[in-house]
């Protein structure tokens, strides 16, 4: 059986990539020994991990010397020139840009000194070597790979490990060097496969390969009971995800029984609290709870047992194809969503309302209104496509299988 070795930054030591990783685990678990490399700084795992599967920890700070060390070794590395100076920054000062590079040079290599140290590359026959994001991890085994060029390295690319523009620097460091020692890089949407060509590509397309997330089939969400149009979003309450622009929509819809509830939590709750507070409070029309961070099973029930007539989003920027619509359309149930990232791939004029990148809140609730005003035909069409685009695209153990079966032609 082949070795997979699979290097995270939080699973499976806090809850961050447990959507995404565990329903993949559980299919490569099948057809690879796999050995788990967490670079979390959390030091005890808080979930179990698949029996037989193999888990390092990986967390340390660098010393002065290592430091140093590294930025003498800048000033010799062509591809750290490439990284702060080239074409396509998105934004960022020189100096952020210089030490955001400078900083991730200095972490691969620690890292792939933690590795050599491990023996990981000790034996590299029949072993593929997977980082699940796009970052320091990637450029460790790149590097290694200098020194031997039969290594088999792939990974995930998402969003912030992508796109310039979501990096503070406006860079991504090292991504032409990685690119050209990578046997592959899966993406979890088409509109991200298409700018990852048009910025970073070196090699064919065929080695840039479509690889879709997935959730699990946990039934159908129950009919409808009476007139009250029920909304749900899940989302981190930050400023990118743009609930205030959801309260101002609600806010908006008169005339109407309407009842939203949100999970997910984040540094901007008490606002978008008082903010639903001063705009909602006063229509005995229009009620809202607030669920806070919880785990995923709890939203899980939540689809199963209480009807939702739409899923809500107004994200500013996606780096693939949300989880949580994924969700909402495994359940059936249509969605409003933003023109960003992968969200197109999902939303269109069968499965929902797909509105411009930067909606107003009027635009927002003009689709709730429009579901809500449609008739029950226009309603039944719209939750039974949403479900056949999850069967199609976003179920998970087809889209798990598929991956494993890219990575055994390896």
């Amino acid at each position: 059986m082949k070795r997979l070795i699979l290097i995270t930054d939080h699973y499976p030591y806090t809850r961050g990539e447990l959507p995404f990783i565990q329903p993949e685990l559980a299919v490569t678990c099948q057809h690879f020994e796999v050995t788990i490399i967490c670079k979390s700084p959390v030091q005890e795992p808080e979930y179990s991990l698949p029996v037989g599967v193999k888990l390092y920890h990986y967390h340390r700070n660098a010393t002065t010397g290592e430091k140093l060390r590294n930025l003498f070794g800048c000033l010799l590395d062509r591809n750290y020139y490439r990284s702060v100076f080239g074409k396509g920054h998105a934004k960022g000062s020189l100096r952020a840009r210089e030490a955001e590079v400078r900083n991730f040079r200095l972490s691969a290599h620690l890292f792939q000194k933690y590795l050599r140290s491990e023996g990981f590359f000790d034996q590299i026959e029949h072993t593929i070597y997977y980082s699940y994001w796009y970052n320091y991890g990637a450029l460790a085994l790149a590097l290694e790979k200098q020194r031997r060029p039969r290594m088999r390295i792939i990974t995930r690319t998402h969003g912030y490990d992508l796109y310039n523009e979501r990096s503070p620097a406006g860079v991504q460091p090292y991504k032409y060097f990685m690119d050209r020692h990578l046997d592959a890089v899966f993406f979890v949407s088409r509109q991200a496969r298409a700018y990852y060509l048009k910025h970073f590509a070196t090699q064919k397309n065929d080695h840039y390969k479509m690889a879709y997330l997935g959730v699990p089939d946990n039934g159908l969400n129950p009919p409808a009971k009476g007139d009250t149009i029920s909304l749900f979003s899940c989302s981190n309450v930050i400023p990118i995800k743009r609930l205030d622009l959801l309260v101002e929509a609600l806010s908006l819809l008169h005339g109407r029984k309407l009842r939203w509830v949100h999970a997910g939590g984040g540094p901007q709750e008490e606002y978008i609290h008082q903010l639903a507070e001063e705009k909602l409070g006063g229509n005995p029309e229009v009620s809202y709870a607030f669920l806070g961070s919880v785990p995923n099973e709890t939203i899980v029930d939540y689809y199963k047992s209480t009807h939702i007539d739409l899923f809500l989003t107004a994200s500013e920027t996606e780096g693939g194809t949300p989880v949580s619509i994924m969700e909402a359309f495994s359940f059936g149930v249509p969605a409003v969503g933003t023109d960003v990232g992968g969200i197109p791939e999902m939303i269109h004029e069968g499965t929902g309302f797909l509105l411009g990148a930067n909606p107003t809140a009027a635009e927002i609730a003009a689709a709730i209104a429009a579901y809500a005003d449609a008739t029950a035909a226009k309603k039944t069409a719209l939750r039974s496509n949403a479900r056949q685009l999850w069967r199609n695209s976003f179920y998970d153990k087809a889209n798990h299988t598929r991956f494993v079966t890219e990575l055994e032609k390896l």
